[in-house]
């Protein structure tokens, strides 16, 4: 099988693809993969294992930078790269729909309907509006979105159409679905990527749209560019191959664009700030056990930035002042940002979207916000048991960007830009189909396509 990707790759660089006029709508096929977590920094180490990847964006085209949105956030990315519009537009600000209880710490809830938080259409609304058929593994956020003909979730149901069948073929048997979420990411990964295969070749989705996690995992516990980060992205490039050998086996070649690109980049931190240690410090915030319960103020962290709420109303007009001064003054908090700023930011104001920090902490670089309220120190070294890669740090720092690649049937070899945005991806993922997204930030990436 690798023989047989070697020589479709060759194929493609020599002779070409076909356009993307030269095929109907309802035939072809799209496929955009998300690696968690990748930064275009460290696409630029000639050290990172991934010849697959290499081989495609050499023969392909590709951006040298991906530009993100703010926040620098799995939900709220992967939502913009198929609506092609800023979270102060589709409303998506974390990993889930942010609650906010009186008095209480806010709560973070991530299995509501996909159309509870994305408040625009997705190129995948429009494709299968328009008669397309759409598919997608391990995609956020889509739960009961309706409008995809075909899935196998973040979390599988044993009683899916998809999960079933792979469940006859031998993938996952009833403790894997009962254990699916407890079992490591790489592990869950080679299950998506299966399905994703599975998928591409029994059902031939005009659009397929396929996350894979262990990278972003991995950067989080030992910190990018680490060995154990290298080895999650060897293993990353060899689920694509995988999908890529599936793919050419089941002779969808002519027919197959693939895209590449990811959520985020990654930072890695020596200093972790606690900001709840403070507030419980001040009286402003009670712990039950290890987490934090009553509170008349409480900070939800991102990474390199934080959202700070005033969770009791009566009390805002004199905490948030005194909560500015004391966040704002903590070692290793770069700067304060007031609402006034959200929108040069792509972020919704609190009137328009509640689910908004009242303010917002942004961290020094080599710095990095927990959550925690426990302990007596509120900014300490980064030790085992706290992550050392982290993101959620503004889309103007280098180390956020992404990476791009596209490549096969639409895409002109070779060719290159310097710099995208991801709002860009979901208007060009349209035309590649033949449609026309409208309303949207972004633009179509013309200069990549025959």
């Amino acid at each position: 099988m690798k023989r047989l990707l070697s020589l479709w790759l060759a194929c493609g660089s020599l002779a070409g693809f076909l356009s993307a006029a030269e095929i109907p709508p309802k035939e072809r096929m799209v496929v955009m993969i998300t690696i968690d977590g990748f930064p275009a920094w460290l696409w630029e180490d000639p050290s990172l294992p991934v010849p697959t990847l290499r081989k495609l964006a050499r023969d392909g085209a590709s951006a040298k930078a991906m530009t993100i949105s703010n926040p620098a956030v799995t939900w709220p990315n992967h939502t913009t790269l198929v609506t092609g519009v800023t979270p102060a537009k589709h409303g998506v600000l974390y990993n889930g729909f942010l609650l906010r209880p009186v008095g209480l710490p806010p709560k973070l809830e991530p299995w509501k309907d996909k159309n509870v938080l994305v408040r625009v259409p997705t190129v995948y609304d429009l494709a299968f509006k328009a008669g397309l058929t759409t598919a997608q593994v391990d995609w956020v956020p889509t739960t009961n979105s309706m409008t995809m003909t075909w899935e196998f979730p973040e979390i599988p149901n044993p009683n899916g159409v998809i999960e079933k069948e792979l469940a006859a073929a031998a993938v996952l048997d009833a403790v894997g679905f009962r254990e699916f979420t407890k079992r490591n990411p790489a592990w869950r990964d080679m299950v998506w990527t299966k399905a994703a295969a599975h998928i591409a070749t029994t059902r031939r989705p005009n659009l397929l749209l396929f996350h894979l996690l262990v990278t972003d995992a991995h950067n989080h516990k030992y910190g990018p560019g680490s060995p154990p980060s290298h080895t999650a992205f060897a293993y990353a490039d060899g689920c694509v191959r995988e999908l890529l050998e599936a793919i050419e086996a089941a002779g969808l070649k002519e027919k197959v664009t693939l895209l590449i690109t990811t959520d985020h980049g990654f930072k890695t931190a020596k200093r972790i700030i606690r900001p709840n240690v403070l507030l419980r410090r001040e009286g402003l915030l009670q712990v039950r056990g290890p987490t934090a319960a009553g509170c008349d103020a409480y900070v939800s962290v991102l990474g390199g930035s934080a959202m700070v709420f005033v969770t009791s109303p009566e009390k805002r007009a004199g905490l948030l002042p005194r909560l500015k001064e004391l966040l704002g003054k903590t070692e290793g908090v770069e700067r304060v940002v007031e609402p006034k700023d959200y929108p040069a930011l792509g972020l919704p104001s609190p009137e328009q979207n509640g689910q908004i920090g009242d303010f917002i902490l942004l961290a020094k670089s080599g710095y990095g916000f927990h959550v925690s309220p426990l302990g007596e120190e509120a900014v300490s070294d980064v030790t085992p048991d706290v992550y050392a890669g982290h993101h959620g740090y503004l889309n103007s720092d280098p180390e956020m960007d992404g990476v791009f690649f596209a490549w096969g049937r639409g895409i002109k070899p070779g060719a290159r830009l310097e710099r995208i945005a991801n709002l860009d991806v979901a208007p060009t993922v349209a035309a590649l189909l033949g449609l026309e997204m409208k309303n949207v930030d972004g633009r179509v990436l013309r200069e990549l396509l025959k």
